[in-house]
């Protein structure tokens, strides 16, 4: 008898715990909307607590949104600009099972614009894990003039020939003086942007302008572009 008691009481206090624990995720997660509403209202943004299927379709295009299980897309912030359709939305994945589970999150910004004529690439940091993954031969398009962009990213694309073609001097070189952790990911008339975690509510608007700033290097890009065939 003892030991049943002993037992419902070890399961009463595990369910508990873990009702505990689902309680203060889901608490966390509710202010986090309300908090990033309001940062959404102050600077003009439009605001969606739920996801946007249309939006996360196209997402289905970069390594990021192709990783593990239980994809989640929410707190959808959006705004028109000259620069194109500008959306800020926090995204998560998980990976494993078990006790080896493991939670991603992110805070991503996209930029859509039929003006972004840009290759297909990913732009991320590189680490050691990227390096050992280049010494066994996976692709990091690296370029021997500029050592400093080389040892700072990992840049991969499905045509090389064309994504070595797109980074020339001058965007490598402003790429390099960028902060060393931002992933960027590209298709034509899309871009996307992150820091590879969730930016807190009061840090929107910084990573806006970091996004921004980014798409600004690639604009350049395309104006030299354009003013070379001319």
């Amino acid at each position: 008898m003892e030991h049943v008691l002993v037992s419902v009481t070890i399961l009463f206090a595990t369910v508990s715990l873990v009702g505990a624990i689902i309680w203060l995720v889901r608490h966390f997660e509710k202010k986090r909307t309300e908090a990033l509403h309001a940062v959404a209202t102050d600077i003009g943004l439009d605001f969606s607590p739920t996801k946007d299927d249309a939006l996360l379709a196209k997402m289905n295009a970069f390594s990021l949104f192709n990783k593990g299980r239980s994809r989640k897309m929410k707190n959808v912030m959006t705004t028109e600009t000259d620069n194109g359709s500008i959306t800020i939305f926090d995204y998560q994945y998980t990976t494993g099972g078990g006790d080896n589970s493991r939670t991603y999150r992110h805070t991503v910004v996209s930029i859509e614009s039929d003006a972004l004529s840009l290759p297909s690439f990913a732009l991320r940091p590189e680490g050691v894990i990227q390096k050992v993954g280049a010494a066994l031969g996976m692709q990091d398009i690296d370029f021997e003039g500029h050592p400093e962009f080389s040892n700072s990213f990992v840049l991969t694309g499905d045509d090389e020939q064309s994504v070595r073609k797109f980074f020339d001097a001058e965007l490598l070189e402003s790429l390099a003086q960028q902060r060393k952790g931002i992933c960027v990911e590209s298709t034509p008339g899309l871009l996307i942007y992150h820091c590879g975690g969730r930016r807190k509510p009061e840090e929107v608007h910084e990573l806006m302008n970091e996004a921004r700033t980014v798409h600004s290097v690639f604009a350049a890009r395309l104006s030299r572009m354009s003013s070379t065939s001319l």
